[in-house]
This record gives C-alpha cells, structure tokens and sequence, in this order.
C-alpha cells in the first residue's frame, strides 16, 4: 500500500480526514487532563514568546534574533510539547480507527 499524502487528498477525502481530527482533539479535550496541560502550556508559551509564536505559525521571519537561554529553554519545551500533543492526536486517531474496524466486522457478521 502506498503512503497516503495527506496535504494533496481528494476533497471528499480530505473532509472525512478534517472530520476525524477535529473529533480526536474534541475528545482529547474532554478525556484526558495531560493533553489539556500540554494545550495550556503550549498557549502560555506562545503568549509570552512573541517569536515562538512566529516560528509556530509559519510566518516569515524578517531578521536574525540572538536568542537568551531562557528563550532557548522556551523553545525547547515548546518543541517538546508540541511532539506530544502530536503523540496523543496520533493515538486517539489510531484509536478511532481500531474502533471502526470493529464497527465494521461486527456489521459485516465477520466477528
């Protein structure tokens, strides 16, 4: 099977894929306390780093910053935080998947 690239989907595609995400933070919002510190933290970092902010977002950078250790410390744990939002996300969906699965083998009488 190839890899599916998820930034050139199919529109119909790419609305269930929407979909989906949007239901895996929904229910990581509601479910788990971790996710929600990761989230706060994250929000409180960007809140008062204006160029992790920047760096976040994708928007281009207009000139060279010397960064403080304190900033780099930012950073890191933004960095840090931000790979185990994507952890979590990549679970839950991993999750929903199994649970669809079953979904299915049990309407198709298979299980």
């Amino acid at each position: 099977m190839n890899e599916i690239d998820i930034y050139h989907l199919p529109l119909w595609l790419s609305g269930i894929y929407d979909e989906i995400q949007e239901r895996c933070i929904k229910t990581l919002k509601e479910d788990s306390d971790a996710y929600g510190k990761i989230l706060n933290e994250t929000s409180q970092l960007l809140d008062k780093y204006d160029f992790i902010n920047t760096l976040s977002a994708r928007d281009e950078i207009q000139e060279p910053k010397n960064l403080t250790i304190l900033e780099w410390q930012a950073l890191e744990r933004f960095m840090a935080l931000e790979e185990d939002r994507r952890d979590f996300e990549a679970i839950q969906i991993y999750l929903f998947g199994c649970q669809h699965t079953l979904a299915m083998l049990q309407l198709l009488k298979i299980i």
